[in-house]
């Protein structure tokens, strides 16, 4: 376990998937991060790379070739080594491994620096390309976040508050892709978005009855509020694609706000990766940038 501290936070990550397993406050002890309780969730806060979400018939189209990549990618579960060490600081880097050539064909190096920055930690992503051709990629942040005033007999466990414009919502259903208008097929479909009279976000089941919910270009953080509606942290990221999601059906102590740079597949695409709904995208020798912040409040 790799850990971090300032005169503010102290944070933990497992080399295994980069993935950070504390987030706690110094000066009253208090955890922010969801801490894996199987009953509910195994996870933490997973890294998503080279994918987001599913594939159609789970399967990937690059060049003249398919390629079955898992959901959300597969360095989640990958050992990772520690690049660059400091007190305040962790950097994680990950490249291909010799059979990678079967499910995603790119050479590349993946680094997360991991950042503690007063009452906010930083997830820098840095994705670069080896290769000697443009690569095509995905890329998000995952944290589970713990809700304080969780009990089983409540029917709101707290609330979310999302900054920008939140207008409506997407869905992911059959195969976990997006769903899209049946009349025109490169058209999303757009539902709702629950909100209160205070344009909060109420958290339970009934939240979650389609799994998660999907905004497009539409915020730049969410304020995650206990059930008094003070609040309790706040995520920001320049991503263009943010889900929150819990267990479907189930009362869960947790959320995720999760900052994605891509979305699933469409229902029905069959196009070449380079086609997927926000791709990302990093020529020969370039570095991509992008990432993610948790603030504790």
């Amino acid at each position: 376990m790799e850990k971090i501290s300032n005169g503010h936070l102290e944070a933990a990550f497992s080399p295994l998937g980069a993935e950070t397993m504390s987030l706690r406050r110094i000066q009253d002890g208090r955890e922010f991060l969801w801490q894996g309780d199987a009953r509910w969730w195994g996870g933490r806060s997973p890294i998503l790379f080279p994918i987001t979400g599913g594939l159609w018939n789970g399967v990937s189209r690059i060049g003249d070739r398919s390629y079955r990549i898992p959901k959300h990618g597969f360095v989640s579960r990958r050992e990772w080594r520690v690049a660059e060490r400091e007190p305040e600081a962790v950097t994680f880097a990950i490249g291909p491994q010799k059979d990678d050539a079967d499910i995603y064909p790119y050479d590349y190096e993946v680094r997360v620096r991991y950042r503690l920055d007063g009452p906010r930690l930083e997830a820098e992503f840095e994705v670069e390309n080896r290769g000697a051709e443009s690569m095509y990629f995905q890329m998000g942040g995952h944290p589970g976040l713990v809700l304080p005033d969780w009990d089983e007999a409540n029917a709101v466990d707290g609330y979310l508050r999302f900054e920008g414009a939140p207008a409506s919502l997407l869905r992911a259903s059959e195969q976990g892709c997006i769903e899209v208008d049946g009349a025109q097929p490169d058209s999303l479909r757009r539902y709702p978005l629950p909100q209160d009279a205070d344009g909060l976000v109420p958290l339970g089941v009934d939240t979650f009855a389609n799994e998660a919910l999907i905004l497009d270009r539409q915020i730049t953080a969410a304020v995650l509020l206990d059930r008094n509606r003070l609040p309790v942290a706040r995520v920001e990221s320049s991503a263009p694609v943010w889900l929150f999601w819990s267990q479907q059906g189930q009362h869960c102590p947790y959320v995720c706000a999760e900052p994605w740079y891509g979305l699933p597949d469409l229902q029905g695409f069959s196009g070449d990766i380079s086609r997927r709904a926000f791709i990302q995208q990093a020529g020969p020798g370039e570095i991509w940038h992008g990432g993610y912040s948790v603030e504790v409040l």
